[in-house]
């Protein structure tokens, strides 16, 4: 390039910036003097050019010391927009990543990686905010900003209206509500400044992002409330009594009971805590029950049967003990079984032998529990343990679970305190008990009774029974 060569800068546009040409050639177009220097010197003009020469430099629509772009305010939006489009981005992969991997329904995953796309976006707006405020080298940079605070304006507000539900802390309020400000700030911004002039087909752009953000949606409503909804939960238990045979040195019988459950519904199934008892039952038997006579008592006292012959003595423990729990779960189709060998003295004056198994149960796709943490046994004995069960609900010492539970959907996690899930197993002097619960308590204080029957709803936990009995005389003398 010949050193004489014209140098033309034009008048500043509406933001403020300057063409310049060198020649017939424009070079670029800069903010200050400092920039048309830098330029120059880019493109082999000396160094030492002094820019109010008008013989090598035409000044159009101003001079050397007409710079209107208020540098500070430009510099301003970029950096408020690439924090909250990165922010935003961050946000929405860390919300969509445990779906995306690890949801158990397809639409589910499909929702996750929906969300991780979401904040690829939003980082690559934060690139196009730079390049938009700047020198818009890209046509489409302005759409893509306004895309980006779009879809951070929908995510924040949706999260918010899901925290509005119960309104709980959790750490990322601190994201959230700012976020959703600031998307307020730069839909303000970009709509004012009509950041998607000059992009090709923005109606074609706006309606795939309509279009994304309905499938998120539907997506979403599917494997969030649909699903779990509809899929039916069933587990089938049973109890049965084997042929009992006596004992070839002790006059003690020996009774085999098996207990059962399968999976017979379509979803994968937790089993919370489980119970199997055996019982022998006493009879007093006279002309006429005196229970008949005041069936008010009975019945405040749960006795809902009625004999007209005999007259209860109570119920004695023969055996006790935990089924398959807590933490194990059931596919749809599976099955497990477990024998137990109850031994009864040739003596004894029962007239009827019972036996019972009794599980609480939870539906995996309402939630995920840490297994290794839930099969971790925790004793009632052991000062330093951390769990706690009221004296009404666990009588005597006990065993007890505990462990975090997180949401099939982790728009639930994020916009909720974290809940966890405890069970206790006790022995106590005549009887077992055990129980199980969610809260947000983790193993220590209980939640109201409206509280627990709102968590156990959420959660679908529901208890299956099955009970066996036979006459005490099947056991003496068993049938052929």
């Amino acid at each position: 390039m010949e050193r004489r060569t014209k140098i033309t800068v034009h008048p500043p546009n509406n933001r403020g910036l300057r063409e310049v040409r060198i020649g017939g050639e424009t070079v670029g177009s800069v903010w200050s003097l400092r920039e048309l220097r830098t330029l120059l010197r880019r493109h082999g003009v000396p160094p030492d050019l002094d820019p109010d020469d008008r013989s090598r430099v035409s000044w159009l629509g101003g001079g050397s010391d007409t710079w209107p772009d208020h540098s500070w305010r430009r510099h301003a939006v970029i950096v408020l927009m690439v924090a909250g489009l990165v922010t935003g981005g961050v946000l929405l992969t860390t919300v969509g990543a445990p779906d995306a991997f690890n949801a158990l329904t397809f639409a589910g995953r499909i929702s996750g990686f929906l969300f991780i796309l979401g904040g690829v976006t939003e980082v690559a707006a934060a690139v196009a905010a730079v390049d938009y405020w700047g020198k818009r080298g890209l046509t489409a940079s302005g759409a893509i900003v306004l895309v980006g605070v779009l879809i951070a304006l929908t995510v924040t507000t949706l999260l918010i209206f899901l925290w509005s539900e119960e309104m709980e802390y959790t750490p990322y309020m601190w994201a959230i509500f700012p976020l959703c400000a600031w998307s307020l700030w730069a839909l303000w911004v970009v709509i004012r400044g009509k950041v998607w002039r000059g992009t090709p087909h923005p109606t074609k752009i706006a309606t795939g992002v309509v279009v994304t953000a309905l499938l998120a949606a539907v997506n979403l409503a599917y494997s969030a409330m649909y699903q779990p909804t509809t899929a039916p939960a069933k587990l089938d238990v049973s109890a049965r009594f084997g042929e009992a045979r006596l004992d070839l040195d002790e006059p003690v019988y020996h009774v085999p009971v098996t207990f059962r459950l399968k999976n017979s519904g379509t979803v994968p199934l937790y089993i919370l805590a489980g119970d199997w008892s055996v019982y022998g039952r006493g009879g007093k038997y006279v002309e006429k029950s005196e229970e008949l006579r005041d069936r008010r008592t009975a019945l405040e006292q749960g006795e809902h049967d009625a004999w007209r012959h005999v007259e209860s003595v109570g119920d004695t423990s023969l055996g006790v003990g935990p089924f398959s729990g807590p933490g194990n779960w059931y596919e749809p189709g599976e099955e497990f079984s477990q024998d137990k060998i109850v031994e009864i003295p040739k003596a004894s004056e029962y007239d009827t032998v019972k036996a019972q198994l009794k599980l609480h149960v939870m539906r995996m796709d309402r939630g995920r529990i840490d297994l290794a943490a839930f099969s971790t046994e925790q004793y009632s004995w052991d000062k330093e343990s951390v769990l706690y069960c009221p004296e009404e609900k666990c009588h005597g010492e006990f065993l007890a679970y505990n462990a975090q539970v997180r949401n099939n959907n982790n728009l639930v996690n994020v916009t909720r305190k974290p809940r966890y899930v405890t069970a206790w197993w006790g022995l106590g002097e005549a009887d077992s008990n055990f129980d199980s619960n969610i809260s947000t308590f983790k193993g220590k204080g209980f939640m109201s009774d409206a509280e627990t029957e709102r968590e156990n709803k959420r959660y679908d936990l529901f208890t299956v029974t099955a009970d066996a009995a036979i006459p005490f005389a099947d056991v003496v003398d068993p049938r052929p």
